[in-house]
This record gives C-alpha cells, structure tokens and sequence, in this order.
C-alpha cells in the first residue's frame, strides 16, 4: 500500500494506486499539520511508503516517526527549498530538522533536475535518493481559447517573480498587461501606465484572465527551488504562448521556441522583445500555441505524472 496525505483525485491511475487519508471534502490545505502526521503515523504500519506532501506535514510525521522510533516509510514531495541563510540561527535549525528527516526518509521527489543536487548537497543524502518528477496541469481539459482583442499581457504568481524585471519591461511591451497577484505582495515602484495590477483573484476568475491573453509573461528570481510551473502549465493548457525565464522551474517543463520562450534571468530587454515577437507574429503564435497544448495533453497531464511518481514511488519502496 501507498499512503499519502495527497488529495490528488484528477487522476483515476493514481486514486486507484494509493491510500490517502484525506477524507471526502478535505485536504492537506485544511488538515493541520500534526493531524495529518498522526493518521500518517496510524497507516504506516501497514504501508509499503508513506508518501508526505508539504514541508509542514513532512517534518512533522517525520520527526513523529523518529520519536516514536518507528521506521519511517518515508518519501518527501513538495518539500521547496529555500535561500541558504546560515547566519540565522531559526535557518540552521529548520535546515537541521529536514536533514535528519531526509536522512531517515526512503527518498525525496523534486521538481526539477537542477533540485537533485541541491537537495542531495544541503540534506547530506545520495543524489540516487533524490528524484524528478514533473508535476502536471491542473486544468481537466486542455483548449486552445482564443486572445480577447485588445490583445493583454499577464504575469501571475507571487513566489519568486522578478517584479522589477518585469516593471522595467513592460515600457517596451506593446500591449496592456496584467499583474495577478497576492494582497501582501510588494510592488518594487510606481506601477506603470501600462500595467493594471489585479490582487487575490478567485480561481475561476485568474483561469478566465490567463485565457484571454495573447501572451503569459512570467520573469523569475534565481533561486534554489523551482516556481512558476502551475502557472504557466495552466496558461498552455488554454493554447497560450508563454515567455519565461531560464530557471529551475522552467527547463524541465519549456522547450524553447517550440512550446514557449526562455530568456536569460535578470534581462528586461529579452523579456520584452521575446513577448513583443509573440504579439507581432501570428504564425510564432500558433505554433507555440499548438506545442503547448500537445505537452500538457502528454508530457504533464495528470495521468502521465501519476504513472511516473508510481514508478519513483516503487523505485524507493
């Protein structure tokens, strides 16, 4: 048996492979951490892996088990990385904490291939340990919707967006864009004349904007984690052409010039000259529309991820 706290139902190969101890109309999103630990912790004994989704529910069932002195079963996912900050003695510690777990863990599964050895240097376990699964799109059935006329811009997100990138493009983007972001999110200048900046969407209403743009802009922070896959696999699978940054998050999912754009980090000239390309021609637009919608139907879509973390998961078990 496979345990999970997941509540991942878009797939029937996965629901019918795996035990979750989400109950009907639940999720690791309204479970605290130590519930989801504790019924971790009740299943195990019976599980062949416990797969823990989530930084919070992942260390606590982890340093459960090890209280306990139980054998952990365990296999981190969605555990994200963040800056090395050794001068703070909480970092130190937090980072402390995820070794020891990592190390009494089966393995852990990454986002990305740059992850694999970020994870294995900073935890102190065997790259082998250490996979990549690509995550999929999380819209049920991928479209091509055509752009609302004016033609617009979006940039959605709020973890690891390089706003002042982006502010210092969008001068040169010809076309209106729109800013989705969080209430808290800090904005790094005067917003420009250009730009509407629209905070805490609902989803239907954040889908029903990334569907009506010409273009998906997403300009993104160096870093040690990946960011930025769920909302550019959601702009591909409505047929969007997307221009993003060369980053973790991306080169594993974008193939540059065929199902979106790569530009350099840090580089608002190339972020708005990829973009403005899109806009003035059709012909780049359609076929990086028809190649995005064809990776999301295969590469990322739910039942595809399902049977490759299944494999990882038999992998380590």
């Amino acid at each position: 048996m496979i345990l999970t706290n997941q509540a991942f139902v878009q797939s029937p190969r996965w629901t019918a492979a795996v035990t979750s101890i989400c109950a009907e109309g639940e999720s690791p999103d309204t479970l605290p951490p130590l519930v989801q630990a504790v019924r971790l912790l009740r299943g195990a004994p019976r599980a062949r892996v416990v797969l823990t989704m989530g930084p919070r529910a992942s260390l606590a069932y982890g340093l459960l088990a090890a209280l306990l002195g139980r054998r952990s079963r365990q296999v981190l996912c969605e555990v994200f990385l963040d800056d090395e900050w050794p001068q703070s003695w909480r970092w130190r510690a937090k980072t402390a904490l995820y070794r020891f777990v990592a190390r009494r863990a089966e393995g852990v599964i990454v986002n990305s291939t740059p992850e694999i050895a970020e994870v294995s240097r900073r935890w102190g376990i065997p790259e082998e340990r250490v996979r990549f699964v690509p995550i999929c799109t999380t819209v049920a059935e991928p479209r091509a919707v055509p752009a609302e006329e004016p033609p617009t811009v979006v940039c959605a997100g709020r973890t690891l967006r390089d706003l002042p990138t982006l502010f210092a493009a969008v001068p040169s983007i010809r076309a209106q864009v729109v800013l989705i972001t969080s209430g808290e999110q800090k904005l790094p200048g005067p917003v420009p004349e250009n730009v509407t900046v629209l905070r805490d969407l609902p989803l239907d209403e954040f889908r029903a904007r990334l569907a009506a743009a010409a273009v998906v802009a997403l300009p993104l922070l160096p870093a040690p984690r990946s960011t930025g896959q769920v909302v550019f696999l959601e702009a591909m699978s409505f047929g969007k052409p997307v221009v993003t940054t060369r980053a973790h998050g991306t080169v594993d999912y974008i193939r540059d010039g065929v199902d979106g754009l790569l530009v350099p980090p840090g580089d608002p000239e190339a972020m708005a000259a990829a973009v403005n390309a899109v806009l003035d021609d059709p012909g780049l637009a359609g076929r990086l529309s028809a190649g995005a919608l064809e990776a999301v139907r295969g590469e990322f879509s739910p039942d595809t991820h399902a049977l490759r973390r299944l494999a990882a998961l038999k992998a380590f078990g």
